[in-house]
C-alpha cells in the first residue's frame, strides 16, 4: 500500500505529536470550528462506521490547561458521543498559533465538504483573527487568489437571502448570480423564484438579467404578497437604510392569526412620534 500523503503543515507540527488515550469529557469543542452545521443522518452513518471498523483516524487536540481543545475532528468526536464512548484516541499537537487553527479549516476541506456560505465565514474569520490578506491566505490553503475573492464575495448578500438559497439547496453559482442586483428584497425575490421555480443556474442568470433591466413586474409582486416575510423583509430592508443614514426611524412586527403587521414609527420633527401601520 502506498504511503499516505504528508502535508506540509502536518509536517510543521509533527516535532510535537503525542498518540494518547483520551476522555471524552475532557475535550472542549473548537471555537473556531468552521463547520456550523452537523446533520443528525451523516452522524449516524459516521457512528455505525466507527462502530463496526473502529476509530481509523484520531482526534486532533492540544493542550488547554488540564482539559484539551479539539482542533479538528469534531463530526468523529459527535458520533463517538452518540455510541457512548468514554475516551478515544487522540494526536495532541503543540500549540502552534496559527498553524493549529488553520488545521481547523483545512481538515473539514478535506473531508465531508463545507457549506459554501460556511466556508466563506470560515475564511473571513480567519483573516480577521490573524490579520492576514486574500492572498496570504490562499498561499497558506493552495488556492488560487481569486477563488479565495470569489468565495468572500458571497458574504455580500444579507443572512435572509443566505438562508432562502440553504433552505431551497441551491448552488454556489446560484448564490453568485444574485450578487450582480441591489437590494436585499430582490435578491430575495430572485431567490425565491430560482427556488420555486427550480430553476437552473443558466435560468437564474437569465432571471438576473430581466430584473436588472426590466422594472418589477406583476408576478413578482404577487410572490412577494403570498408570502409575507417576503414583505416584511422588504420594509425591513428599507428601515434599515434609513437608520443607516442616521434617521430616528424604527420597525416592529405584530403577528396575528389574520395578518401579518409592520408598524413603522418616523419622529416628528417636534419630537412627537407618530405609528403608521403599513
Amino acid at each position: 500500500m502506498a504511503d499516505r500523503v504528508d502535508m506540509p503543515l502536518m509536517r510543521r507540527l509533527k516535532g510535537g505529536q503525542q498518540l494518547v488515550r483520551v476522555r471524552l469529557s475532557d475535550i472542549d469543542p473548537n471555537p473556531r470550528q468552521p463547520r456550523r452545521r452537523f446533520p443528525a443522518e451523516s452522524i449516524g452513518e459516521l457512528a455505525e462506521s466507527i462502530r463496526r471498523y473502529g476509530l481509523l483516524s484520531p482526534l486532533i487536540v492540544r493542550r488547554a490547561g488540564s482539559r484539551f481543545e479539539l482542533v479538528a475532528g469534531e463530526r468523529r468526536l459527535r458520533a463517538l458521543e452518540r455510541l457512548g464512548c468514554a475516551a478515544c484516541d487522540a494526536l495532541i499537537l503543540p500549540d502552534a498559533g496559527q498553524d493549529t487553527a488553520l488545521l481547523a479549516l483545512v481538515e473539514n476541506l478535506h473531508r465531508e465538504p463545507l457549506g459554501f456560505f460556511e466556508e466563506a465565514e470560515a475564511y473571513r474569520a480567519w483573516m480577521e483573527e490573524h490579520g492576514l490578506r486574500q492572498e496570504e491566505l490562499a498561499a497558506r490553503l493552495l488556492k488560487s487568489p481569486s477563488a479565495v475573492a470569489n468565495k468572500l464575495r458571497l458574504l455580500k448578500l444579507p443572512p435572509s437571502v443566505r438562508e432562502e438559497l440553504q433552505r431551497a439547496g441551491l448552488t454556489e453559482r446560484h448564490a453568485r448570480a444574485l450578487l450582480r442586483l441591489t437590494g436585499e428584497a430582490r435578491q430575495l425575490a430572485a431567490a425565491r423564484q430560482a427556488a420555486e421555480d427550480r430553476l437552473s443556474v443558466r435560468q437564474t442568470e437569465a432571471l438576473v438579467r430581466r430584473m436588472l433591466t426590466e422594472p418589477l413586474r406583476a408576478p413578482a409582486v404577487k410572490n412577494l404578497c403570498r408570502d409575507p416575510r417576503l414583505f416584511v423583509n422588504a420594509v425591513n430592508a428599507t428601515v434599515r437604510a434609513l437608520q443607516r443614514s442616521n434617521a430616528a426611524v424604527t420597525s416592529r412586527v405584530v403577528e396575528r392569526d389574520e395578518a401579518v403587521e409592520v408598524i413603522v414609527t418616523i419622529p416628528r420633527a417636534g419630537g412627537a412620534k407618530e405609528a403608521a401601520g403599513l
